[in-house]
């Protein structure tokens, strides 16, 4: 196949460039992955995280789900008319080679569309139905992270692995765009100044790769983070930069799941008064306050649950996820206190 057109373009041309906004997260569902994803969609949600680290995810079951509800429609329409946005990522681990990452993203992408048709492009060629991103799990493995983590095999430095995610929109077109999950601020301004560099050479170059470089994609700004904030933990130095340089900030655990996986007892977001205050203003759930406290601050959220009434209510979400005022949201930020370390 002919793939002409720029990775920008065919973003363009989907149609699907916009951020995640309300997404729905699929870890640590277990056998029930399937099933839950399957009522997800039918309560209206198109876009899904995902990632290829086993023990938490079950990428194979989501991509099931996927195809069985584009099967099951009673109208054919393409996954582009669905607006399909399906994010995965590579874990660590697997950062072992330039071509075990576009290898590793190029089957993840069959798994969870391939069965979509082909998209066709304006110059008449054809591409692949593309993942939306295509995360880096985590830049490194580190000691209780994951069962995988124990002994890794040899991996590649952060810059060149972000060179071959690179190659994953820029060469082979997986995914429309990339990002960084699990990324600490130093590592990311680091991606950032690596990239920039990069730029400013194959802009006075005018934006030709040399035929010595024909298997280097062009060099690209992250598209997207993925990092745990919550109102008491809220990244703000991650989202500041996010907001300098024009990246999506995707929040995980939004609703303050960490807290009590790390310390047990009751969850100290959704049982802090302000929130409760605030659920019984407007009569909605504690769930509810705290995403649209995060949609209405510039992060996009995958919340999950695997309770059909508790989906149903997310997904109320994707058309009215900003009810709160600019005097809530300002409580909300107040729960957080002081800039905090960003400690992962």
């Amino acid at each position: 196949r002919s793939l002409t057109m720029s990775a920008m373009e065919l973003v363009k041309q989907l149609g699907n460039s916009t951020w995640i906004g309300v997404g729905f997260g699929t870890a640590a569902l277990g056998h029930n992955c399937h099933s839950v994803v399957s009522m997800a969609l039918h309560a209206g949600f198109r876009k899904f995280d995902t990632a290829e680290a086993d023990w938490w995810y079950d990428q194979k079951a989501v991509g099931r789900a996927l195809h069985g509800f584009y099967e099951e429609l009673e109208e054919p329409v393409s996954c582009q008319e669905l607006k399909y946005g399906i994010s995965t990522k590579i874990p660590p681990w697997k950062l072992t080679s330039f071509d075990d990452i576009r290898n590793h993203a190029s089957k993840s992408r069959m798994e969870l569309v391939g069965y979509c048709p082909d998209v066709l492009l304006d110059d008449g060629s054809v591409a692949p139905y593309p993942l939306d991103v295509y995360f880096i799990h985590a830049p490194r493995c580190w000691d209780g992270w994951h069962p995988r983590c124990k002994d890794p095999p040899p991996t590649l430095g952060l810059r060149d692995t972000w060179m071959a995610m690179e190659a994953v929109v820029g060469l082979d077109r997986s995914a429309q765009r990339i990002g960084l999950s699990n990324i600490w601020p130093n590592d990311l301004l680091d991606i950032i100044a690596f990239v920039k560099q990069r730029q400013e050479v194959f802009e006075r170059n005018g934006g030709v790769r040399s035929a010595a470089n024909k298997d280097v994609a062009p060099p690209r700004m992250p598209d997207a983070i993925q990092i745990y904030a919550d109102p008491l933990r809220p990244a703000r130095e991650l989202r500041s930069i996010c907001e300098e340089h024009g990246i999506e900030f995707v929040s995980y655990s939004t609703l303050g799941t960490q807290h009590s996986m790390a310390h047990g007892g009751s969850n100290p977001v959704l049982t802090h008064p302000t929130v409760i205050e605030l659920a019984e203003k407007y009569s909605r759930s504690v769930a509810e306050v705290v995403l649209s406290w995060a949609r209405q601050s510039n992060m996009s959220v995958i919340p999950r649950s695997s309770k059909k009434h508790h989906i149903d209510e997310l997904a109320r979400l994707l058309t009215d996820d900003s009810f709160l005022t600019e005097e809530d949201v300002l409580a909300i930020d107040r729960m957080g206190g002081e800039p905090e370390s960003e400690e992962l």
